[in-house]
């Protein structure tokens, strides 16, 4: 699913590769084994917590945050199968249109019974800022991931992902924040 602008196909398989797009990078984290954390030693129960400074996020690593935060909350959002879930989980990244138009895609999905599987390899080639507008150009392998039937676990033609599914997404920072306005894929091959 894309944004109003995005020169994605009306057809059956372009829709489902537009929700795939969308879906398919939570997957990546969701479907993966468990991440190992090696976190520091508690500190005494003498010290303050508040005491410890953390350094404010680079412009270029509050766009990564955004980015990823959008890719973890769309597939949160379809798998919730909850119009209110969705806005919930989307709003700190979509305008209002933008959510009601991923709503009435993800509602035709939840009325087929499809549902997301699979894994997906996320590659972030680059990240451009010019003022309050950023690109994050991506080559990520979507091709171990889909849409299938919930019921039959049948996979729903034309939704297979792709080894270099080339992606670039326009974000525009609004209020102090980063919103996703645009995703599109282009039509050639890319690299990771």
């Amino acid at each position: 699913m894309t944004c109003a602008g995005s020169p994605r196909p009306a057809t059956r398989r372009g829709a489902w590769l537009t929700l795939a797009v969308f879906l398919l990078p939570l997957l990546a984290a969701c479907a993966g084994q468990e991440a190992r954390v090696n976190l520091p030693p508690r500190a005494p129960a003498t010290t303050h917590s508040s005491a410890v400074s953390r350094r404010p996020l680079t412009e270029r690593q509050q766009v990564i945050a955004a980015y990823t935060g959008y890719t973890a909350a769309i597939a949160a959002a379809f798998a919730s199968k909850s119009k209110a879930k969705v806005r919930q989980l989307l709003r700190p990244y979509l305008g209002a249109s933008a959510i009601d138009n991923t709503i009435s895609a993800f509602a035709r999905a939840w009325a087929e019974n499809e549902i997301a599987y699979g894994n997906v390899v996320l590659h972030i080639l680059s990240v451009r800022i010019r003022g309050a507008t950023a690109w994050v150009h991506d080559c990520d392998n979507t091709s171990g991931s889909g849409l299938q039937n919930a019921a039959t676990g049948q996979i729903i033609p034309g939704s297979a992902g792709i080894s270099d599914d080339n992606l670039l997404t326009r974000l525009e920072r609004v209020d102090g924040h980063w919103n996703i306005q645009v995703q599109t894929t282009e039509d050639v091959p890319c690299k990771p």
